[in-house]
């Protein structure tokens, strides 16, 4: 007997009318068109089809894709292979957070512009998951070929569980194995070989073969590298790739295979402009102990990189060759014999590791994986970067001063809203020195958008800014000497006594694990409950982490191995969501410095704050902290007057200085 679920994929399929939804659970297999046959089992009764805007006559958002087209040529790319599902992630051969245009395949296919989001295609339907940040923008860009799988809804299925629902035994499913990661695909492989469904490799991008630049696709950057002077670098690439290849010789390992690109960026002291908001380029690194091989595209091998890397120097361990691109593959894949230890880089955080076809390629018994090296070692910041990363976050508090001044002023006589603020701070954080753009998309959220912790404001999204709630801003620059990632919630109007609290409990959290002392090694999960205990303290918390690894003029969320070391930077950002009304976060990038401690001749540590934007005195309970929490305020606030105040002098903003001098006086249990 046939669910409501099944008949309405009749009605589409055959383009009757679209029936009212009402899902029921139950089995039922019906037959697919082509050359394979799909099990399809209903799953779990669920909201996933409620498309606000295709439910009604199946009309889609005048902002959706028109993707029927897209999604017939693939699926006949898909019989071709003899494939039933075909999976299509949002990422790139690099397992990079943020990808060039030419690499949004998931876009392409769904229509989808979100920058989270993996998409699965059957040969009768097509599915989008991505998680609570764009449940309303996906429902406007996708058509009515699409479902949509809310991420994070009780009782949506993932990936995994629908594709397996979906075929029966003796099908293939698929996906680029150069994008998916070794943990991925290995997982899945697993997960699909168990009900009886082949994860097949194949080579080819499917989507690849039916997107060209006749459809609109845009082709990599052609922005040339540039070298990363020393006076922002500090270590030369030479010293870098030593200390490498010691730790290469501490594991009895003959080569080093690099995939990630703000690793290879780091090592050469390099830097590009292949990805949105990471100075980065495309290419692969191969760390012998006697050579290294750096891959680059043609058009990218310039005489200033050649000269950089030493490539006619007759000591092949002190030059960098430079090869094609795609040469990598064949390099990979005929390492020689004679090599007997191939280290591999595993998942750490925001580092997914390698692809699963890196490898692949590779002789499995030969094959170590262990967190990168390069990883590592550029999570501890040297000298000179540390400094530049401090000089940065004085000059990136004057745009964020400047537009929360402009909120503050023009709130009852100007329109603003939250693309407006979005747009403003990232011109203004064009006029300060050494800027190279923003290090993310602003997320600029008033009232309700602020409850969605990662929320990026669109067309269809954009709200006004008044006085009625609070409003959130995260954002951050790129600057020749370093990243910044800064937070700050405000109120325009006249906070509510529980809006207060949340704010209190937030800063004194963040005022807690910033004054902790600790021995060098320290972990992240053994000081996390410091930052939380005020918002325990209410029976409240957060589902996103409290912290994250920052790059000196590279990637804004920075994989680390969750120890803190001297000269360590990362954000320090509690939050609060309450869904349909407001949220708060705060977040200061932080470093770890010595706390001129010593215990059994083991040294201690402590956190310094570089960003330097005061916190909004309206939504703080004086009364509610301790004198050891209104002290540190109080000095952080001085310590803003004394170095972003200066700054402002230099750069004669005389309006802004008296707005941040204001923010800035001492409080007192009396100010309450």
């Amino acid at each position: 007997m046939q669910t409501d679920w099944q008949r309405m994929q009749t009605a589409v399929v055959t383009l009757f009318a679209v029936l009212v939804l009402n899902l029921s659970s139950g089995d039922a297999v019906s037959p697919v068109q082509g050359t394979h046959s799909i099990g399809v089992r209903s799953i779990r009764p669920v909201s996933i089809l409620d498309r606000t805007s295709c439910r009604l006559n199946g009309k889609p958002s005048r902002y959706a894709v028109e993707t029927s087209q897209r999604l017939e040529r693939l699926r006949q790319e898909m019989r071709n292979y003899y494939i039933s599902a075909y999976i299509v992630s949002s990422g790139d051969e690099h397992q990079s957070e943020y990808i060039a245009n030419h690499d949004k395949r998931r876009e392409y296919i769904s229509g989808f512009s979100g920058s989270a989001g993996d998409a699965v295609i059957t040969l009768e339907k097509a599915a989008l998951w991505t998680d609570s940040r764009y449940y309303i923008q996906a429902d406007n860009q996708l058509d009515c070929n699409w479902l949509l799988m809310k991420n994070g809804v009780v009782g949506v299925p993932s990936i995994r569980e629908w594709i397996t629902a979906e075929l029966g035994r003796g099908n293939n499913v698929s996906a680029d194995p150069k994008i998916i990661s070794y943990t991925d695909w290995i997982s899945w492989n697993s997960s699909f070989a168990s009900s009886g469904i082949t994860l097949k490799l194949i080579t080819d991008n499917l989507v690849d073969k039916i997107w060209g630049e006749n459809q609109g696709r845009e082709p990599y950057s052609d922005a040339e590298i540039i070298v990363h002077d020393m006076a922002y670098a500090g270590v030369s690439w030479q010293d870098k790739l030593t200390t490498v290849r010691s730790v290469m010789s501490e594991q009895d390992a003959d080569v080093l295979v690099v995939t990630a690109l703000d690793e290879i960026a780091w090592a050469l002291n390099l830097r590009g402009e292949d990805v949105p908001y990471t100075p980065v380029f495309r290419s692969y690194l191969i760390i012998g102990h006697s050579y290294a091989t750096l891959y680059l595209p043609k058009y990218k091998i310039t005489k200033p990189i050649k000269d950089h890397l030493n490539i006619h120097d007759i000591d092949s361990a002190k030059t960098v060759k430079v090869k094609l691109y795609d040469e990598f593959w064949n390099d990979l894949s005929s390492m020689p014999k004679t090599v007997k230890k191939i280290l591999l880089p595993s998942p750490m955080s925001y580092a997914k590791g390698v692809s699963y076809y890196v490898y692949h390629l590779l002789p499995a018994k030969k094959v170590s994986f262990t967190p990168s090296p390069l990883l590592t070692m550029k999570d501890i910041k040297n000298d000179i970067e540390a400094e530049g990363m401090r000089n940065a976050h004085i000059r990136d508090a004057i745009p964020v001063c400047q537009i929360l001044r402009k909120l503050e002023e023009g709130i009852d006589n100007e329109v603003w809203d939250e693309l407006r603020v979005a747009t403003t701070v990232d011109e203004l954080r064009k006029k300060q020195v050494l800027n190279r753009g923003p290090s993310f998309s602003t997320i600029a959220a008033f009232g309700p958008n602020a409850a969605l912790p990662h929320y990026v404001p669109t067309q269809d999204t954009n709200l006004k800014i008044n006085a009625s709630s609070v409003f959130m801003l995260d954002s951050g620059g790129q600057y020749l000497d370093g990243t910044t990632d800064v937070t700050r919630t405000i109120h325009l109007g006249v906070p509510t006594d529980f809006q207060i609290k949340i704010y209190t409990a937030l800063l004194k959290g963040c005022i807690d694990l910033v004054t902790a002392r600790f021995p060098e090694g320290q972990t992240l999960s053994k000081l996390e409950v410091l930052i939380r205990e005020p918002l325990y303290y209410e029976g409240l918390d957060y589902g996103h982490g409290s912290t994250h690894g920052i790059g000196a003029f590279l990637g804004v969320h920075e994989a680390f191995n969750t120890t803190y070391h001297k000269n360590f930077f990362g954000s320090q950002e509690p939050g609060y969501y309450e869904s349909n009304n407001f949220g708060m976060r705060l977040e200061n990038i932080v470093t770890v410095v010595s706390a001129n401690l010593t215990y059994q001749g083991k040294e201690f540590f402590t956190f310094e704050p570089v960003t330097l934007v005061p916190y909004e005195r309206k939504l703080i309970n004086i009364s509610d902290l301790t004198p050891h929490q209104l002290q540190w305020l109080n000095d952080y606030h001085q310590k803003i007057r004394e170095l972003v105040g200066e700054e402002m002098n230099r750069q004669d903003l005389g309006e802004d200085r008296l707005w941040l001098l204001d923010k800035t006086e001492p409080l007192s249990p009396s100010s309450s």
